[in-house]
């Protein structure tokens, strides 16, 4: 059995995200032979959480890839190996480069993202550092279900940047990659900002930074391990 399962959560079917979907399987069957894809659907309010803890009741590997279904990077297999040689998870980029939507045409018709970030022209932001715990990252099994991402968090944002507080506390820091990430353009999704996803997952978060100081997490993360715990059962690796 191949010891790396790809999860990818996905939820919201517009033709760019769908389009963007079938790009980063295609990617990572090219690049992760014969590691099996898993794919997470949600519907209904978006949750990361319940996206992944789908793809992974249908997984067996004991490190896993957790990649949005809208972005890759050439670290990937760096991150892989700093797992593989015992780091607890791992982040394969450091800088995100948003594609325009030109730019994505051009790389769904075989033009690497690569030689496209040289000019502003195909970007839809300048680049910037990328939060830990977005994108992609890659991670032993057992510290996800140690520290899973939060079923709590629903809609877009502050997700991810709760689950990097949580695995930094819980796990130490990440082995971190300098590979680009390129993020596949698509339709922005409702938030109450370009940070903040809602006043809801903001307070939330701001647990997280809470316990982040008071290293008193048995509550705040009973209900995601429950979760996660649930969903996989019966899953023997």
């Amino acid at each position: 059995m191949n010891d790396v399962g790809v999860l990818i959560p996905f939820g919201n079917e517009t033709p760019w995200r769908s389009k963007a979907l079938e790009y980063t399987k295609t990617w990572y069957e090219e690049r992760l032979e014969g590691s099996p894809i898993h794919v997470g659907i949600h519907t209904g309010t978006w949750s990361k959480a319940q996206a992944v803890a789908q793809a992974l009741s249908r997984s067996r590997e004991p490190v896993i890839v957790i990649a949005d279904a809208d972005c890759v990077t050439p670290g990937l297999q760096d991150a892989v190996h700093a797992v593989r040689q015992g780091a607890a998870w791992a982040v394969p980029h450091l800088k995100v480069y948003r594609m325009s939507p030109e730019a994505t045409c051009q790389i769904y018709e075989g033009v690497p993202p690569g030689s496209l970030t040289g000019r502003t022209r195909w970007l839809d932001q300048n680049p910037y550092k990328g939060f830990e715990g977005g994108g992609v990252t890659v991670l032993r099994r057992e510290v996800y279900l140690d520290c899973p991402l939060d079923p709590a968090f629903t809609g877009w944002g502050q997700e991810d940047e709760a689950w990097a507080v949580s695995l930094n506390s819980l796990h130490g820091a990440p082995w971190r990659g300098v590979a680009p990430l390129y993020h596949l353009w698509h339709e922005k999704p409702a938030r109450q900002s370009r940070y903040a996803g809602s006043p809801a997952s903001v307070a939330r978060l701001a647990q997280y930074k809470e316990a982040q100081l008071t290293g008193d997490w048995t509550n705040l993360l009973k209900e995601a391990r429950s979760h996660v715990s649930l969903s996989c059962r019966g899953v023997r690796l």
